[in-house]
């Protein structure tokens, strides 16, 4: 009798319960994992945020810059089209001048 009951706890009992304990075991491992990938989910997501706000500043003091630079270049535009149109009227009084000149 006694060598049944032996029998059944090492054929039974003790592969169950190293199942249950290997369960939670490996149960614990799975979570762990799954919180580590995670953290590093996170961690990367994190450097390309960074990396994207790093580049969106160089780009936003770029177009400062290029607006800076669009700003003179539409003054001086504005200078030569004064200076073009003062030429212009120099020339025409000029040939005036030139047409009423005594040959």
């Amino acid at each position: 009798m006694e060598t049944s009951i032996i029998n059944l706890i090492t054929d039974c009992l003790v592969p169950t319960a190293t199942a249950v304990a290997g369960w939670f075991a490996g149960r614990r491992k799975r979570q762990g994992d799954a919180i580590r990938n995670m953290q590093e989910s996170i961690e990367l997501l994190t450097r390309n945020n960074k990396k994207l706000l790093d580049d969106l500043a160089k780009v936003n003091d770029e177009v400062l810059e290029l607006r800076r630079e669009n700003t003179e270049l539409k003054l001086s535009v504005d200078q030569l089209c004064r200076e073009n149109s003062q030429l212009k009227t120099e020339v025409q009084d000029l040939r005036k001048q030139l047409t009423q000149a005594p040959a």
